[in-house]
């Protein structure tokens, strides 16, 4: 079938990673697949052979007037009884797609959506739309959060993915301990986030100051340098580890000991956290959102913004390293229900459904 993604955000957010490795993943499968960005997505500035590989999906980036988006997604449209659905992510492209498609019913066309946050919508009209046969959300949090305005028969509950090649290291675990000048004897916790006040980064921080543990040492990946002054004030300069943003976690996830996910918000399924656990890793995370759903028998949960109790968890981690041992064991279990191929499997089964 032919599958048109569109999304309306144009930074690297999750979302927008979801629709990317989707693109890739249904265009590897033999669906014929353009990937529609924003002119101005931050991801066209990957190299091209990372953007747009031989054999995948096509990217096409849509013109900065909405006025003019239908025309080049409608231009893409093959004859009207090849099947054909419209996939949107992001509120901006759900809306106009929920608009554009009550044209579009004389087609062997289906309109589906994506949903990766838990707050309940202020506008009901995109789910009420008749143009919009699903919503896929990506957890059972994220379903509870919309139900309110969309019918159940059109919510379908598919957790994200991630690809294989996200979590494939490209360089050797000695070589990124002699890159950080450390041994293989170093606990090392990892954290991947950027520099939102959301992402419990200054919690870690102090939990990780308050927890003291000797020769343990605190990855931050992603964020900027805007950190180091609180390291400071803390006493934890030489433990903490600026690495910086980088397209290659599973780099520095293959040489930790266990990953942090500190979150403050209403995280539905963080793409962080599925790639620390689809690499073994035993998890510590706040129970917001939908992280319950993921963290089950593989780490600890501690309340949102108590920090004391990150802290604890902390110490816990390092101080058992046979319980570790066992939660390692099952987030890499866990971690084949978050791949792009169970991703897309459960997709293809809903757009069928749909057409």
């Amino acid at each position: 079938m032919h599958v048109i993604i569109i999304t309306s955000s144009n930074n690297r957010s999750g979302g927008t990673r979801q629709a990317i490795y989707q693109a890739h993943e249904l265009a590897e499968r033999g669906h014929v697949v353009t990937l529609c960005l924003p002119h101005n997505s931050s991801f066209w500035e990957l190299p091209e052979a990372v953007r747009n590989p031989a054999g995948k999906a096509r990217w096409l980036a849509l013109p900065a007037d909405p006025r003019a988006q239908r025309s080049v997604v409608e231009s893409l449209f093959p004859s009207p009884d090849t099947p054909t659905i419209v996939h949107a992510f992001h509120n901006k492209a759900v809306k106009r797609v929920a608009w554009w498609g009550l044209f579009w019913r004389n087609r062997n066309l289906a309109c589906v959506a994506h949903r990766g946050v838990i707050y309940r919508p202020g506008n009901p009209l995109p789910y009420l739309s008749p143009a919009m046969k699903a919503f896929i959300v990506n957890s059972e949090a994220c379903a509870r959060a919309i139900r309110w305005h969309c019918p159940a028969s059109k919510i379908h509950v598919v957790p994200n993915g991630i690809p294989d090649a996200r979590v494939t290291p490209s360089r050797s675990p000695a070589a990124l301990l002699a890159s950080l000048h450390l041994s293989d004897t170093t606990f090392l916790f990892a954290y991947v986030g950027n520099d939102n006040p959301a992402k419990g980064t200054e919690i870690l921080l102090n939990a990780f100051a308050k927890a003291a543990i000797p020769d343990a040492k605190l990855l931050l990946i992603g964020t900027s340098k805007r950190w180091e002054p609180l390291c400071t004030q803390l006493g934890i300069d030489e433990q903490v580890l600026h690495v910086g943003k980088t397209e290659n976690v599973s780099d520095y996830l293959q040489i930790c000991g266990a990953f942090v996910f500190p979150s403050k918000d209403m995280d539905s399924a963080p793409n962080t956290l599925l790639e620390a656990i689809r690499m073994g890793l035993p998890v510590v995370a706040t129970a917001v959102g939908g992280v319950p759903e993921i963290v089950a028998n593989n780490g600890l949960l501690v309340p949102p913004g108590a920090m004391p109790a990150l802290a604890e968890a902390l110490r816990a981690m390092v101080a058992n390293p046979d319980q570790r041992a066992i939660w390692a064991k099952n987030s890499l279990a866990r971690g084949a229900h978050f791949t792009m191929r169970a991703r897309c499997e459960a997709l293809e089964a809903i757009y069928q459904s749909v057409l």
